[in-house]
Order: C-alpha cells, then sequence, then structure tokens
C-alpha cells in the first residue's frame, strides 16, 4: 500500500510537471507554437514519459481543465453543506474559480482571442453549465429538465461573461468583489423560480 502511494504521488508530481510546463510555454510564446519537445524540455523530462501520462499537447492541456472541475465540485460540495439559505449555500464554485482565473491572468490573456482560447472557453462554459445545474437542483429549484437546463446555460453565460469582461479589463476588482456581485445578481434573478413547484406554480 505505501509503494503504491509513493507510486501514486510520483505520476501527480509528474502530470503537474507538465501542466506547469504547458502553462509557460503558452504564456511564453502561445498554444499553437508549443510544440511536445518545449514541454519536455521546460519540464526537464522524458519523451517516453510525457507519452505515458498524455497522448499529445491537446490531452495535456485539456487535463489541466478536468483538474480545476475536480476542484471547483469539491468547493461546491463544501458550500451546500453549509447552514442558511440559498444566499450562503449557492454557486459555491464561483469565487475560487475567479481566484484561479486571478492567479493565472496571464495564461488567461494569453489564450484569449486564439483557437486554442476558444477551445478552453467552451469547455468551461460547458463546465460551469454543470455546475450551476447541480446547484440548482439542490437548491431546490423543481422547474422541468429542459427549463432547468435552459436556466444553467443562461447562469453560466453570464458568469462567463463577467469572468472575461473582468480579466479583460485587468482583473481590477478583487475576486470577491466580483464573486458578491455576480451571486447577488443571479440569487436575486433565481428567487422567483426557487418558490416555484415543478408544475411552475408558485409554491404557497
Amino acid at each position: 500500500m505505501a509503494k503504491r502511494k509513493t507510486v501514486d504521488r510520483r505520476l501527480q508530481r509528474t502530470r503537474a510537471l507538465l501542466q506547469q510546463a504547458l502553462s509557460a510555454m503558452i504564456v511564453e510564446k502561445g498554444y499553437e507554437a508549443t510544440t511536445v519537445q518545449d514541454i519536455i524540455d521546460r519540464a526537464n523530462v522524458g519523451r517516453s514519459t510525457f507519452y505515458a501520462h498524455f497522448a499529445d499537447k491537446e490531452t495535456l492541456l485539456l487535463s489541466g481543465i478536468e483538474d480545476l472541475r475536480v476542484f471547483l465540485r469539491q468547493r461546491q460540495a463544501e458550500a451546500l453543506k453549509t447552514s442558511g439559505g440559498s444566499r450562503e449555500r449557492g454557486f459555491g464554485f464561483s469565487l475560487p474559480m475567479l481566484e484561479h482565473a486571478k492567479d493565472h491572468w496571464r495564461l488567461y490573456q494569453a489564450m484569449v482571442g486564439r483557437k486554442s482560447g476558444a477551445t478552453v472557453l467552451q469547455r468551461l462554459s460547458a463546465m460551469m453549465a454543470d455546475l450551476v445545474r447541480d446547484d440548482l437542483t439542490a437548491l431546490g429549484v423543481r422547474t422541468a429538465p429542459a427549463q432547468r437546463d435552459l436556466i444553467a446555460h443562461h447562469v453560466a453565460g453570464g458568469f462567463m461573461s463577467v469572468l472575461g469582461w473582468w480579466l479583460e479589463h485587468g482583473a481590477k476588482l478583487t475576486p470577491p468583489e466580483v464573486d458578491a456581485i455576480f451571486r447577488r445578481l443571479v440569487l436575486h434573478g433565481l428567487h422567483a423560480e426557487l418558490e416555484r413547484d415543478g408544475d411552475g406554480r408558485r409554491r404557497h
């Protein structure tokens, strides 16, 4: 068991090292111009080590998004377990996502307007919609699945728009400030939905 844990930690370190190397290269020369050789040179690992973990640089890029998804789901779950109403429990992924974007501001900036950036934004948008959908269910929004899906995409689209505007303008507001505004606006809009039953009627 101890040997397996050691191997797992070694694998995690190698994956993290390669992800960090890719991020550094994207900032330095852009995703499209970065090669696998650039990545392994920056990470100081062998080519066979790279391919033991990832099929190509796109797989490596998407692995970082998947790791982010796992992290945000954990924070979301923690928020939903807290006491209080929807204002305290809802959208626990928002602040961690903003903090992540702030910490990786140069990386996000390097990808804006590029083909790789569009791919990442599409993945992030889909991920946000999934997170919002889970929150809506946990908070008691009882609309039909199609309607709940529409609400989830509306809220996720709003969050991505806020995120993009914030980063494009230099991320001058702090993550907590942006989070507070986003949550206040969204939860105000959802108040009516939280009061409806599964048939769309207001609860008494």
